[in-house]
């Protein structure tokens, strides 16, 4: 027996004696070869492939009591099986996900929500496929009002729209360590005021605080010309 298997097989029986009335129990395991089958009991809701914990995608959001896979099943292949989009480029370097990898997830999630897109679409143009590029590349030609998703019923506010859209562009930096904490998210989402500013002396990536940079100059012109016009009506009103 190989250590490769030695490990399988004592992580499989490990978890065999796990019991949770929220984690799918595992009934037990087959070797054939270079085959290996894991039995687990039976849940309803669909197909369990649908629900694979590690699946990450905006269809495994789960809206009743949630059943999970142990999470040994992640070492068992070195995939992150239907994840491609949603997963974080140091991913590919390292193989480990962690909290910094699940903020731009969900990043990418915000952005599915916000313009309707796949992360990866092959039915479209080529310059659209990847809805992360093209975003990036609406924003920075100032275009980002027109990535909403047409099929929304409300349509957001400008302020508001701006404000997710700079939100998923801190959260999918390529620079792990410049992406905000889950915390940090939540209170940008909610403020009155946008997403606080990059210190410029620690930015390791310019692409996305380009973008983002586009956003704000976007709408300080936007403000600017604002106050231009009501000072010219307050002046006629005066003189009038």
């Amino acid at each position: 027996m190989g250590q490769a298997e030695k490990e399988f097989r004592v992580e499989v029986e490990a978890i065999g004696h796990v019991r949770h009335k929220n984690l799918v129990r595992l009934l037990g395991y087959c070797i054939e070869g270079v085959h290996r089958m894991l039995v687990y009991e039976y849940v309803n809701n669909g197909n369990l492939e649908q629900w694979l914990h590690g699946g990450m995608h905006h269809h495994g959001i789960l809206t009743w009591e949630a059943r999970i896979l142990d999470s040994g099943e992640s070492h068992i292949t070195t995939r992150v099986m239907g994840t491609f989009g949603y997963v974080a480029p140091e991913y590919a370097n390292t193989g480990l996900l962690n909290e910094k990898s699940d903020i731009y997830s969900f990043g990418v999630l915000l952005l599915e929500a916000v313009t309707g897109r796949d992360p990866v679409d092959y039915g479209r143009p080529a310059n659209e496929v990847n809805l992360l590029e093209w975003l990036k590349m609406m924003v920075g030609t100032r275009r980002a009002e027109e990535v909403v998703d047409p099929n929304l019923e409300v349509k957001p506010t400008t302020r508001d729209l701006k404000r997710a859209l700079l939100v998923a562009l801190r959260c999918v930096d390529p620079d792990a360590e410049r992406r905000p904490k889950m915390t940090q998210v939540v209170r940008m989402l909610e403020a009155d005021e946008y997403p606080l500013r990059e210190d410029r002396r620690n930015r390791k990536t310019r692409t996305t605080s380009m973008e983002i940079e586009s956003m704000r100059e976007e709408e300080s012109t936007e403000n600017e010309t604002k106050v231009v016009d009501s000072e010219s009506r307050l002046a006629k009103t005066t003189h009038g």
